[in-house]
């Protein structure tokens, strides 16, 4: 049972002993530790703040005190709210208080419905939990214990705060960034040029909105935001952009607009503002978000190859000569300011804007996102779902909300809250919520599509599986430094792995559909697959050969002995596995070249587990194909398999056939020569990658 404080008995409730009737029902679950009387927006409140015992902290996930506003009036008025807000704002609340949510107590009977229209169109507002003065009191004299425990559930548990696809714009649902956000603060404050990149939806325009409040608050400068994807901007040329741009500051500046802004006098008249800010002591910055759309890689308004160049050249010009402007980029890709030369003339940009990657969330972020807003919805995440629910969406700020959104609409509608989210939960309902998803996971990546076909071309081989082909086109690639940029993957041992696995299922389901294909693994039209099985064939002894140099040079476990796999004619003479007789005899090839032949070596140096043992550790990459090729062979021969090797032949054939039965793939044998030799190339060539 919580108390109301000395300092508030003492206080305030001297002058107004009968609010006691109304904070008594509180103190089943709260403190009673501050109190005042405020006067904000010509609006008269009294200010207490709550703080939750531990069972309330537990149900509610309410960690800090809450606010507890009382306005003593018969009839709601919106300045009420904003009243609200300016107390958030300001000491003492600020930094003390709950920023999610507050109660609002007041002596309206119908404040119910006049919330529910007034937050109606305002779905990032916090959560207002309202209280009819008269149900209080009556509450008190019923000695009613859970009328406040009630009132929460009904008003917490019953919104999903998950469910927000919007930039936010105000800081009640901003999670994490606080590190490159002061970084970029600082380069305000230092009148300096920044960047940031990122795929949709990571929060880039929400972290924009966060450093332009805080410029604002700390009167650092005046800030400036065009959305530069919309027609008015891209489909302006570069001087009546900047014609927009001056009549905005002049307007907000309250200085007479001047100039033509014609294409030859553009860049004149907008130095006069420039100076005109800066004889004045004025400090502005410029964001400018979806970059690309006006710049050389705009695939829509094409004079912006050219504008692009006159534009940033006024702007660099006047930011040279006074230091009263600054600018910040956004949008998908780097290029823009990583180009030294556009058409042979040279960037504005280039080396005067440093960058960064708005990446997705750290496990840490989104673990406390996930308990913060799911506690106070009633829905508890389990340590170990919140990092199921990273792996698979990689942080991406959307993906992860709104996938969070959809488990709370799931699981509320077959359990009373609050629900437990275990792993076991997140796994039996992934396929449908990333079926809910698919909007989003292609929305994601919709601007690499659209800008830089190349960097999407890359990171669909990857998710398709074409792991051998990604390694051949990702040499000394560029695009790869922006898709770990994007953090669509990530660097592993000896290869690069996909790090957001939704978006690649989505991409490769994509690329499935493009191409009309059967599996997701593209596999060779017939008119393809006979030069194909040589040069293959032909590229894997060469490799194999390349690698046993490599192994005798550094003095390694030898694969084969002193001589080379055998039966090297015999596999030239491998034919397309067209049909079951050709795919034993392929398979019989590989077993007696390249794993019979390991076996005999080990054998014969007295080493009976050679392959088993020494080979495995010391080549695992080429070991994992050796052993499918192994167990395909013993299946293919009718030999005996214990259970072990029939839980891999289940495995391997799962994977091969993307967990579809043999009766159902077209073309079964082909599909597994092709996986198989496949393989076998990408493994070899990251043995080889081991020397070089």
């Amino acid at each position: 049972m919580g108390t109301i404080r000395t300092e508030v008995s003492e206080g305030i409730l001297v002058d107004h002993p009968d609010h006691r009737d109304f904070l008594i029902p509180f103190l089943n679950g709260f403190y009673v530790t501050w109190g005042r009387k405020r006067r904000d927006y010509n609006t008269e409140v009294f200010v207490y703040f709550l703080s939750p015992e531990d069972h309330f902290k537990e149900s509610y996930g309410i960690e800090n005190e809450i606010l507890l506003v009382y306005a003593p009036y018969s009839r709601m008025e919106p300045r009420t709210i904003q009243a609200v807000e300016q107390i958030m704002s300001t000491s003492p609340a600020k930094g003390r208080v709950e920023t999610l949510s507050y109660f609002l107590l007041t002596d309206c009977p119908d404040v119910d419905s006049w919330l529910d229209g007034y937050l109606s169109s305002r779905q990032e507002s916090r959560i207002i939990v309202p209280f009819y003065k008269n149900n209080l009191i009556q509450a008190k004299e019923n000695s009613d214990d859970w009328y406040i425990r009630n009132c929460l559930n009904r008003h917490y548990f019953g919104r999903d705060l998950f469910n927000y696809s919007l930039p936010l714009i105000d800081d009640a649902y901003f999670f994490g960034r606080q590190s490159i956000l002061m970084e970029y603060f600082d380069s305000v404050k230092r009148r300096e040029n920044k960047a940031v990149f990122g795929l949709r939806k990571t929060g880039k325009t929400s972290f924009l909105y966060k450093l332009k409040r805080l410029c604002e608050s700390e009167g650092e400068a005046t800030v400036f935001y065009y959305d530069c994807k919309v027609p008015h901007i891209r489909k302006s040329r570069w001087f009546e952009f900047l014609d927009d741009i001056s009549k905005d500051v002049s307007t907000h500046f309250n200085i007479e607009f001047s100039g033509n802004y014609t294409e030859k006098s553009a860049s004149r008249d907008f130095e006069k503002l420039i100076n005109n800010l800066n004889s004045n002591g004025h400090k502005i910055l410029i964001i400018l978000d979806e970059i690309e759309y006006i710049s050389f890689v705009s695939p829509k308004d094409l004079h912006w190859k050219e504008d692009y160049i006159e534009f940033w050249q006024t702007m660099w010009s006047c930011q040279s000569r006074y230091k009263t402007l600054s600018f910040i980029l956004a949008g998908v890709n780097p290029s823009v300011v990583e180009k030294d030369l556009v058409d042979g003339v040279q960037n504005p940009l280039f080396g005067i804007v440093s960058h960064k990657y708005l990446t997705g969330l750290n496990l840490d972020e989104v673990k406390t996102m996930l308990k913060k807003l799911g506690k106070r919805m009633g829905i508890r995440f389990h340590s170990d779902t919140c990092e199921q629910i990273f792996q698979w969406y990689g942080g991406h700020p959307l993906l992860t909300r709104q996938a969070c959104s959809c488990i709370n609409t799931f699981l509320s509608d077959e359990k009373e809250k609050p629900i437990d989210v275990t792993v076991d939960e997140f796994l039996k309902n992934k396929d449908d919520i990333d079926r809910e998803l698919v909007f989003y996971s292609d929305h994601a990546v919709s601007e690499i599509r659209q800008f830089y076909p190349d960097e999407y071309y890359l990171f669909e081989l990857l998710s398709v599986g074409q792991e051998l082909e990604f390694k051949e086109f990702s040499r000394d690639s560029s695009e790869i430094k922006h898709l770990m940029g994007y953090q669509l993957i990530r660097e592993g041992s000896n290869s690069y792995e996909i790090n957001i696995p939704v978006i690649a299922k989505r991409v490769a389901y994509e690329s499935r559909r493009n191409d009309s294909r059967d599996m997701l693994y593209p596999i060779l039209q017939p008119g393809m697959r006979v030069p194909w099985l040589d040069r293959r064939i032909t590229a894997i002894c060469s490799e194999f050969r390349q690698l046993e140099r490599f192994i005798k040079k550094s003095k390694q476990p030898l694969l084969f002995g002193p001589n080379s796999f055998p039966e090297a004619d015999q596999l030239k003479s491998i034919k397309l596995a067209d049909n079951e007789s050709n795919f034993s005899f392929f398979i019989n090839s590989l077993n007696r070249s390249f794993v019979e032949s390991i076996e005999i070596y080990g054998n014969s140096i007295g080493n009976k587990s050679y392959y088993w043992n020494d080979v495995k550790a010391e080549y695992s990459y080429l070991w994992s194909v050796l052993d499918r090729i192994k167990v395909y062979r013993n299946e293919r021969d009718h030999l005996h398999l214990d259970s072990n090797n029939s839980e891999k032949l289940t495995r391997y054939l799962s994977e091969d056939f993307e967990s579809r039965s043999f009766s159902t793939i077209k073309e079964p044998y082909f599909v597994l020569q092709q996986r198989i030799l496949d393989r076998l190339l990408l493994v070899l060539l990251k043995e080889l990658d081991r020397y070089n």
